[in-house]
Parts: C-alpha cells; structure tokens; sequence
C-alpha cells in the first residue's frame, strides 16, 4: 500500500513537471519570462491605480466645489456658512476646508476681472457699469493631502489638491 502511494506520487511529480517545463523539459522558458515580467506587471497596475485615485480625488474636490458655487447661484443674497455647508455636504472628504468670497467684476475671453468689493461703486474703473456684476468664488481643499500608494521614484511625495469655482450670480 505504501509502494502504491509512492509510485502516484511519483507520477504526480511528473504531470506537474511535464506541465510546468513541457514533457522533454525544454519549455522552461515561459517560467523564466513569467518570472521577469511580474514586477513589472505589478509596478505599472500599482501606478496605474495611484494615478487613478489622485485623478478622482481631484474630481471629487472640484465637483465640491461646482456644487458651493450651484448652491451660491440659486440663493437670492449671499451666505458664506451655507455655500461652506453646501461644499462639505457634497463630497466624501470629512475634512475639507470650504472658503468662499463676493466681488464685483466683469467677464473677459480670459475669465473674470475683478473690480470691487461690492458693485455699482465709482472706484471701479475696470469695467463699465453696464456690465458689471456681482460673482462669488468657491474654493474647497481637503485638509489632508493625497499620499500616494507607492512613495516612489515618479509619485514621491504628497500633493496638495485644490479647486476653485466662480459664478455670476447677479
């Protein structure tokens, strides 16, 4: 019985010899490239996936901040405290820092020319009166920056993620 097991065994060895350095054992080459090939396969999926988080970290604050900006534009005046709300509320970060501001300022090709504290003053020689409005600027930055997964060579270091949003909203 003992001589029984022995000789599967045996023949158990061999199947998986056979498969793993073909039946004459001149395959074994596969095994060598499988070997050299691994790491890399698995520096690049690591890269790939860091790569992937700051992107969508990144989305996440910036549609933090699009949504304190919606908020500003729907309210009939000004609140700091409810767009900050309106920012904390829309993301999954639990410590993001909302800021917002008011000015008053006019539209170019390039963005918005900041005039004013407040609109409809005589200070503000920028624009014309006739297109001034009234904008509100939303920034959300996590308080935590992004760590990356893998601390090394291209992605060292932390990043620090920031978005800003502006709307007219007179």
């Amino acid at each position: 019985m003992v001589r029984r097991a022995l000789l599967s065994m045996s023949g158990a060895w061999r199947s998986i010899r056979a498969l793993v350095v073909g039946a004459e054992g001149t395959s074994g080459a596969v095994l060598v490239q499988l070997a050299i090939l691994t790491p890399l396969l698995v520096t690049f999926a690591v890269y790939t996936i860091d790569f992937g988080l700051l992107a969508f970290n990144k989305m996440e604050v910036q549609n933090a901040a699009q949504a304190g900006a919606q908020y500003a534009i729907g309210q009939v005046s000004y609140d700091a405290s409810a767009i900050s709300t309106a920012v904390t509320n829309a993301t999954r970060f639990t410590t993001i820092t909302p800021s917002s501001s008011e000015f008053c300022g006019c539209p170019t090709s390039t963005g918005v020319n900041y005039c004013a504290a407040t609109c409809g003053s005589t200070t503000c020689t920028a624009c014309s009166t006739t297109v001034q409005g009234h904008y509100v600027t939303v920034t959300a930055t996590p308080t935590t920056a992004y760590t990356p997964l893998a601390p090394f060579g291209v992605m060292s270091g932390t990043y620090n993620l920031t978005a800003k949003s502006t709307v007219r909203i007179r």
